[in-house]
């Protein structure tokens, strides 16, 4: 605002233009006092517009350094604001803290709440001064600036006493009681920043001090965390596939988790032991717990046979279930299947899968503990046949009149008698090897093959129950129909599973093996300490979700007298008593028969639903059109 000096300046100014204005229209008398008036008048116009010029500056200035006052009084509210918030913090701000890695702060550290609570006591005297600059009694707003700026600086503790010291005196207040008052506001600041700062480096040393032991904890934590983590998938992994744990029983899951240390060493998880427990389990009649101490076992012979863990699962159980074979057992003749087919120079794992997927042959022909369908799949791959294929060969044979009668009218048109007499005795004592070496010596040689016409050929393969196709390989491989003599599947050692992978990768997993050990060791006892906190969690838990249904809204809900007068609903629209209450719900309430009548009537029993209006009596059928078209009675509930 222009002051009253300023405003009688301009004023001056503008009657001493128009005077001028008169003066050079000739109104006074000469010439030369004319001009010499006007040289006067020019003088004294320069120094006041000199005057004006230097008010106006002196308004901006003012203005500018109000708006600094300003915006500094700003940055010291918003510095004690935050530093309010850092120091009340709530659950979830001290949880992010955290998660940030402030420790010290998340936790509150002593010394480190004492230093944030000094911090706020300085930001607040700081804020507190620059919003009284003017008690000091200063008027001139360039220096309340200044002043403000200085509470600012030392707070931030960017200024000694010394500074201090010549900040007031470069503000150029002439009033010393003034300046006085200035620099001993700012030095009691200083000192109370000074404080601040002693608490920090205190609050710093205790810091370093506790991050060497908080590291410690943070990384046992991370491994118990880690532990912990790797046990619940463990466990959760179990009760996902068979369901609740407390009903298993401890022993279940134990022997399970047992079985996931033993493959652990084999590159298997306890997905592969649940699995393989389950196939066990659930196709073969095996107990639960039988199927979880078989299934470490079945797992490593899978791997030392390059079967997946279902088809040495399925294999396992078929020997087990047809052939009398003991968990071992079945093992055992599992991997001398493997080292048979090897030496006879045939595909292992296609032996092997081969025999899992023949359960019907294990069951017709099995004997000797399943040896001999064995050593019929290593010779059935031979042959470039299936088990099923040799098995369905056999089962032919024995079907005495229709195999008979293909094999005189092949004998007919090959123009040369054809003999599986010694085949149907061979398959008629399971053995189907041998069987299948009879059979192979009356397809003839590969020459003879190659000469005889279709319908020759087609006689002759109908004649063992085969297509063409695959008496054209028995022919060619038929050199391949005997087995190594004296050699059967169970004569061969135990083979691992380890056999089956490198050197480096059995190094890495025998130190899994320590981890998952750790893990179900240590691991029931975090999950006990777990156990507790989510019993202590779960009232907070619910309560949380009703606040948040009484938030959204209930489908239940219960009206006093008058709330409700009318009522919609499938039987029609009813008009209510005022004086009635409704309670409403969305789950059903069983209700027995209904009474109606003058009061003390009402009889309770089951049947039929009776509803009595006076005199009148209506049941079930006729109930509805009764409260359509209601008697005149007076009613009574």
């Amino acid at each position: 605002m222009a002051r009253q000096s300023d405003i009688e300046n301009e004023k001056k100014l503008k009657e001493l233009q128009a005077e001028n204005a008169k003066l050079q229209n000739g109104y006074q008398k000469t010439y030369e006092a004319r001009q010499k008036q006007i040289k006067n008048n020019a003088i004294e116009i320069a120094e006041l517009e000199k005057k004006i010029t230097n008010a106006k500056k002196a308004q901006t200035a003012a203005v500018t350094a109000n708006i600094q006052s300003a915006k500094t009084i700003g940055r010291l509210t918003s510095d004690r604001e935050k530093l309010e918030e850092k120091t009340n913090k709530s659950l979830s701000t001290r949880l992010q803290q955290l998660v940030k890695g402030n420790v010290a702060s998340a936790i509150g550290l002593k010394t480190t709440r004492d230093y944030e609570s000094l911090q706020v006591k300085l930001a607040k005297k700081a804020e507190d001064n620059a919003k009284n600059v003017s008690s000091l009694g200063l008027r001139d707003e360039q220096q309340k600036s200044k002043v403000v700026s200085l509470q600012q600086d030392i707070k931030d503790g960017l200024l000694s006493q010394a500074d201090i010291q010549t900040r007031v005196n470069d503000i150029g207040i002439k009033d010393e009681d003034i300046s006085k008052g200035v620099l001993e506001t700012a030095s009691d600041l200083r000192k109370q920043q000074k404080g601040v700062a002693a608490a920090g480096e205190l609050s710093s040393k205790n810091i370093t001090k506790f991050a060497g032991r908080a590291a410690t904890a943070g990384v046992i934590f991370k491994v118990l965390f880690d532990i912990a983590q790797k046990f619940a998938a463990s466990v959760d992994a179990i009760g996902k596939q068979f369901g609740s744990l407390n009903v298993l029983g401890d022993g279940f899951k134990n022997e399970l988790l047992t079985s996931q240390e033993a493959v652990t060493g084999i590159g298997a998880t306890m997905e592969d032991v649940v699995a393989t427990t389950s196939a066990l389990s659930s196709e073969f009649g095996l107990s639960i717990d039988e199927a979880a101490d078989l299934s470490a076992q079945v797992i490593d012979t899978a791997r030392a046979v390059g079967l997946s863990n279902e088809e040495a699962a399925k294999l396992s159980g078929i020997l087990q279930t047809t052939s009398g074979l003991s968990g071992a057992q079945a093992e055992r003749l599992t991997e001398g299947a493997f080292q048979l087919a090897a030496m006879n120079k045939v595909n292992p794992s296609a032996v092997l899968k081969d025999m899992a997927g023949s359960s019907e042959a294990f069951a017709m022909f099995s004997k000797d503990g399943g040896d001999n369908i064995a050593k019929a799949a290593v010779q059935a791959r031979g042959l470039g046949l299936s088990l099923d294929t040799t098995s369905k060969i056999a089962e032919g044979l024995l079907d005495f009149e229709q195999s008979i009668s293909a094999e005189v009218e092949a004998s007919v048109l090959l123009g040369r008698q054809l003999n599986f007499q010694k085949a149907r005795e061979l398959a008629l004592t399971n053995d189907l090897e041998g069987a299948m070496k009879e059979v192979v010596k009356q397809v003839g040689t590969e020459a003879e093959f190659n000469k005889l016409m279709l319908p020759q050929r087609q006689a002759l393969a109908k004649s063992i129950g085969v297509s063409v196709g695959d008496l054209a390989k028995m022919v060619a491989n038929q050199d391949k129909a005997n087995m190594l003599a004296g050699e059967t599947a169970k004569s061969f050692a135990d083979i691992i599973g380890k056999d089956a992978m490198s050197e480096l990768t059995a190094t890495m997993n025998e130190l899994k093996i320590f981890g998952v050990a750790l893990a179900n060791t240590v691991g029931p006892i975090l999950m006990a300490v777990a156990k507790v906190v989510n019993f202590a969690l779960t009232p907070l838990g619910n309560l949380v979700s009703g606040i948040s249904q009484s938030v959204r809204g209930v489908n239940d809900f219960k009206s006093g007298p008058g709330g409700i007068t009318t009522m919609m609903g499938p039987a029609g629209v009813f008009s209510l008593n005022p004086r009635d209450s409704v309670l409403a719900t969305t789950n059903p309430i069983p209700v027995n028969d209904i009474s109606m009548g003058p009061a003390g009537s009402k009889s309770v029993g089951g049947g039929n639903m009776n509803v009595t209006f006076g005199d009148a009596t209506f049941q079930n059928d006729k109930l509805r059109l009764a409260v359509v078209n209601p008697p005149d009675t007076t009613r009574s509930l």
